[in-house]
């Protein structure tokens, strides 16, 4: 049950980590004209925000993480949480929100390293093969 998982949580983390590789985009068919409304990148960053927090959280504590994993995971979520803020903070206080795109980086440095542990994990923790 417990891969299970741990199983679903990597999932997730790659799900996040593509909604993450794909904001760039998203934005850049906005800016350039592609579209006529950035809702496509909205709808991505706060699906994120909304889904991927509560499912990374849930997966993780019902997978019962290693240490390491656990904090990697938490730390992702309150970066995506920082990202939605600096974004909403641009009315107030815009030298702040000036670090949504920069904070991007450390977002998709971090996601990688939830999938890559992910991985790690669950290679060691193989169930035998009967010989």
């Amino acid at each position: 049950m417990r891969r299970g998982f741990r199983i679903a949580h990597m999932w997730i983390a790659i799900l996040v980590l593509a909604g993450i590789v794909a904001q760039p985009f998203l934005i850049g068919l906005w800016l350039f004209g592609a579209v006529g409304t950035s809702d496509l990148h909205v709808v991505v960053g706060y699906s994120l925000f909304e889904f991927g927090i509560p499912l990374l959280l849930i997966s993780a504590l019902l997978g019962r993480l290693p240490k390491t994993e656990m904090l990697l995971t938490l730390l992702l979520m309150v970066d995506i949480f920082l990202q939605v803020l600096f974004v909403n903070l641009r009315d107030t206080s815009s030298v702040v929100a000036a670090l949504h795109p920069l904070n991007a980086f450390a977002l998709l440095l971090i996601a990688l390293l939830v999938v890559r542990h992910d991985r790690d994990l669950l290679r060691e923790t193989a169930p035998a093969t009967p010989a």
